[in-house]
């Protein structure tokens, strides 16, 4: 035991070490890519007008705050929330670059106040509103209904606090508003729906405490989450009808320290000068050694896919993973493949952009 003892602190140095230096080997950076819509909007549709129709006509008004009072729903709370949902989808439509939006929030056309689809409307009174605002076609909020989920529970938890070891009970809170939003988009240039569909998206607020009162307090008010939620409604609805960008990882070899090219070309990658990057690792590609060849191929797949050249990327990554059978660069080639298959979809969508 006494062996086992004194070996243990030099195993954990070893596996340390090694695992400081196999991190030492690559560094990592972010970029931006445009991933593809999940709905295919046609090319003549380059700007919409987003209009709220969820809320209920006059005359069901009354029955609609019955309704709310027994179930324990607020009426004017989701009323609230359904702009906010319009204001979500309108400020992400023209953070990205398909279309360009516009709010209509004067307007005041009414549905049916619930989860059921009120009639379409009337195709006079689409191409009205289309050529008032200077839009090809409306993406209009017809339902909306949010739900409150409040969840609690609780963990054990052990701190050092002056040297002694505390436990104690910590208690957490979750307040989950659950958001059914039903939308239809009408092309008024072919003078027909597109797209008519239900989304159910949840916003999560969590919280922690040494009681549960402390807990349950730190949440937000229930009507600032309801109109946040609104906002992140209409924010995926915005995402699912137009290309968005998206943050990705990339890493890059920096080792051998033998090949000081590695090394040196990082300052070439830091200004985000990828051909003289390129120039430099392309010699090592062909060395003997096939941990060098390796991860100087899979370098030059990163570097091609930063000049926009995927096919180029992907012929580096395979001559990487079939050289050297570098996991990581597999897993890269993967997604390298899944961007190619994407890029006829996305052409089609941004086309004439």
């Amino acid at each position: 035991m006494k062996n086992l003892i004194l070996k243990t602190p030099a195993i954990l140095l070893l596996a340390f070490t090694a695992l400081y230096f196999q991190s030492c080997k690559t560094r990592s950076f972010t970029t931006t890519f445009l991933e593809p819509a999940e709905i295919i909007i046609p090319q003549h549709i380059k700007s919409v007008g987003v209009l709220n129709r969820s809320l209920p006509d006059k005359q069901d008004l009354l029955l609609n705050i019955l309704e709310g009072f027994i179930t324990g729903e607020s009426i004017s709370a989701d009323r609230e929330s359904s702009v906010n949902a319009i204001r979500g989808a309108v400020n992400t439509l023209n953070a990205n670059p398909r279309f360009k939006a516009v709010s209509l929030e004067g307007e005041d056309f009414r549905g049916t106040g619930t989860k059921q689809f009120a009639v379409a409307l009337d195709w006079a009174v689409v191409d009205k509103l289309c050529k008032k605002y200077g839009v090809d076609g409306l993406v209009v909020l017809e339902t909306y209904d949010s739900d409150i989920i409040i969840g609690r529970d609780s963990r054990v938890r052990t701190e050092t606090k002056d040297g002694r070891e505390v436990t104690f009970t910590e208690y957490l809170a979750n307040l989950g508003i659950r958001s059914n939003a039903g939308w239809r988009f009408y092309d008024n240039v072919k003078k027909q729906i597109i797209d008519q569909q239900v989304f159910t998206d949840e916003k999560h607020f969590s919280s922690s405490g040494l009681t549960p009162e402390e807990a349950l307090g730190k949440l937000p008010p229930k009507r600032r989450a309801l109109n946040d939620a609104g906002i992140f409604s209409g924010e995926m609805l915005a995402f699912r009808i137009s290309p968005k960008w998206l943050n990705a990882s990339r890493f890059y070899f920096v080792k051998p320290r033998k090949e000081e090219a590695f090394e040196y070309a990082k300052r070439y990658v830091i200004s985000k000068q990828w051909k003289s990057a390129a120039d430099t690792w392309l010699p090592l590609t062909s060395s003997p050694d096939k941990k060098i060849a390796g991860r100087a191929c899979h370098n030059m797949a990163v570097a091609a896919e930063m000049e926009g050249n995927l096919e180029e990327a992907i012929k580096w990554a395979q001559k990487a993973y079939v050289i050297n059978d570098i996991k990581k660069s597999r897993s890269y080639l993967h997604e390298l493949n899944r961007r190619k298959a994407d890029q006829a979809l996305l052409k089609e969508q941004m086309e004439g952009k």
